[in-house]
């Protein structure tokens, strides 16, 4: 196979779609067939296996949390205690039948984790965690002193409808099918959201939340609906749980939530199956290992630390990752011998074969893209960082931006993006008054970035992660996400992100052996051009490159300037902060030179270049 036929044919597909349907089929005619097997067995047996299901989907729902966007709510107990006794409250006080009372109870737990969630989400890490964990605790004070829930001595389960007995026969429990059918909706969710666009959006926004904010995510609005969606799986395991015995508060206090915790770490966090690995183990081992309660207490703990310190990933994640080793050398072995490249080079292509489609920018092109005047701003110390500088840049220009290290050249960068808000001065962006607008409003005005140092989903590939470039693209990625495989639209946009995302590797100069690789695994100067490609993908018509060469050997330093001027041909307007002077002379158009906060000077790179102050402040001369 030659480099243009693989070119061609994009990153290997180790699995083809035929085969995956098939596993598939062959996967949901197992479950159901367990749950048959399931519905005939004894009361015992059920009994065991039906907790250890409803436990399977609290971890579910703390996982989607806690793994994909790295908030470690201990407020799930509290609300799995909201589903239990909103179950037994509906039906036995106020005679609801339970299959209505299911999604009044998924209603009331969703709306309660969004308030949580909002209420939480200003803080993270610890106090996040201790501000959830606080939530449970007030849940749990409240079950043990109102009358309506039994106080400590709980309530009694409802009772399940069983099948009419023609049915019953044949399938045996109906409790058995209900809290399976429960089980198998939350894998659905929750792997559709895994397998669609917005997860590679939700991981961007647990590693690197400027860089999703900068694709035109709103983060902490997405934090909170994702809690909330975790919040109504949590209830419906509390409806599941309900059924299956009394309901007290001791199940559901502080440590009832860290040990959900620890069935999502045990059995592999971030895993679309090692939470109910992690549930099925801790809900099991008590039965299985009949020992003293103290030996099994340190057993079980021995176990646990053993995981956290050997293999933090878990169960499953351990196997994923001797499945990902396995994948990258097979990726060495064949793809890089296909193409002569190794997958520890540099890109090794050329900086001609970018190419870029014309942008459609702002209708008067004759204003200028981006318009600062008078921007002061002060992180609160006695000198501001920024005062009164003005920049212009022009439409389809490459403008420079230099100064001395704590010149304020990063501050700028952040006022002109919306991380920073001016004190004073005003910020036009393609004729849009733009100071104060949130960061991801900023793509809307045809605006986007790269950061000093490329933070990027390290456990996705180079082209997973410029598809989060192109969030901004697609209508309604948040809402398909939850039926995304089934979804004629979805998989056609799934397609069309890919090989958008290819191209524009392919555009920066990188080949389609570094499309399929993750990025834990490719070099700096690789990172460097993936950060760029991401940034250009979503068709700005302004790209701030904030220290682009950071890193970067000769050859791609080249590789670079290539780029620029294939940006410039096709009219996006680029803005480039750097410290190697010989690169902005040479690209850019117009140079600023900022020192101490103050603009030293701005105008045509060679009048810049040969003013005695810049020699003075900036090269030192």
């Amino acid at each position: 196979m030659t480099a243009t036929q693989t070119q061609a044919a994009g990153p290997p597909q180790l699995v083809a779609p035929s085969v995956r349907r098939g596993l598939w089929s062959v996967a949901i005619a197992a479950y159901i067939v367990c749950t048959f097997d399931l519905g005939h067995s004894s009361s015992y047996r059920q009994g065991l296996l039906l907790v250890a299901a409803s436990f399977a989907i609290m971890a579910l729902s703390l996982d989607l949390v806690a793994g994909v966007t790295g908030m470690y709510s201990l407020a799930h107990a509290g609300l799995f205690a909201i589903g239990a006794y909103g179950t037994a409250i509906l039906n036995e006080v106020h005679h609801v039948n339970v299959f209505v009372a299911l999604p009044l109870v998924l209603a009331a737990t969703a709306v309660v984790g969004l308030v949580v969630g909002a209420l939480s989400i200003r803080v993270s890490g610890l106090y996040f965690a201790i501000t959830t964990l606080i939530f449970t605790i007030i849940v749990n004070v409240l079950l043990s002193n109102l009358k309506v829930t039994g106080g400590f001595q709980g309530l009694p389960s409802p009772t399940f409808p069983n099948f009419p007995h023609s049915i019953s026969s044949a399938l045996g429990s109906s409790l058995a099918w209900a809290v399976s059918g429960c089980l198998f909706l939350t894998i659905a969710v929750i792997w559709s959201i895994r397998s669609s666009a917005l997860y590679p959006v939700l991981l961007a926004i647990r590693d690197s939340e400027q860089f999703a904010a900068a694709a035109g995510v709103r983060t902490s609005l997405t934090r909170i609906l994702l809690f909330g969606l975790s919040s109504a799986l949590a209830g419906l395991a509390g409806w599941a749980f309900s059924f299956q015995g009394f309901i007290t508060p001791g199940q559901f206090n502080s440590t009832a939530s860290i040990n959900i915790l620890v069935m999502v770490i045990l059995g592999g966090i971030n895993t679309r199956v090692g939470p109910i690995v992690g549930a099925v183990f801790i809900s099991l081992f008590p039965v299985v290992v009949s020992i003293d309660p103290l030996w099994q207490e340190i057993l079980f703990g021995s176990i646990f630390l053993a995981v956290i310190v050997f293999v933090p990933e878990g169960f499953v994640g351990l196997l994923i990752r001797f499945g990902r080793l396995a994948r990258y050398r097979w990726q060495r072995a064949t793809v890089g011998s296909a193409l002569g490249v190794t997958l520890d080079s540099s890109t090794g292509l050329s900086p001609a074969t970018a190419s870029f489609a014309p942008y459609a920018g702002p209708a008067d092109r004759s204003s200028p893209a981006l318009e600062a005047r008078g921007v002061t701003f002060s992180y609160g110390g006695p000198t501001p960082a920024l005062q009164g500088v003005d920049l212009v840049v022009a439409q389809g220009s490459i403008h420079g931006l230099i100064g001395p290290n704590g010149s304020g050249k990063t501050t700028m960068v952040n006022l002109l993006s919306g991380i920073l808000t001016p004190q004073a001065g005003t910020i036009t962006v393609n004729g849009v008054r733009a100071e104060g607008l949130h960061v991801w409003r900023h793509t809307d005005l045809g605006m986007m970035r790269t950061f000093q140092t490329a933070v990027m989903v390290r456990e996705l590939t180079t082209a997973a992660n410029v598809g989060v470039g192109l969030y901004n693209r697609y209508a309604h990625i948040g809402s398909r996400s939850l039926a995304w495989p089934v979804l004629p639209s979805a998989r056609r946009d799934s397609r069309q992100m890919a090989s958008t995302s290819r191209g524009a590797l392919k555009n920066v100069g990188l080949g389609p052996e570094w499309s399929s690789t993750q990025v834990a695994n490719i070099p700096h100067g690789v990172e460097q051009l993936t950060q760029l490609a991401a940034a250009c993908v979503g068709s700005p018509s302004i790209l701030i490159l904030d220290e682009p060469l950071a890193g970067l050997s000769a050859e791609e330093v080249v590789s670079v300037s290539g780029i620029l001027r294939s940006l410039q041909a096709a009219g996006v307007t680029t803005i480039v902060i750097e410290h190697q002077t010989r690169f902005i002379f040479d690209v850019c158009d117009q140079v600023t030179v900022l020192a101490a906060g103050v603009l030293v000077r701005t105008g045509a790179a060679a009048d810049v270049r040969a003013d005695p102050r810049v020699r003075e402040v900036y090269l030192g001369q």
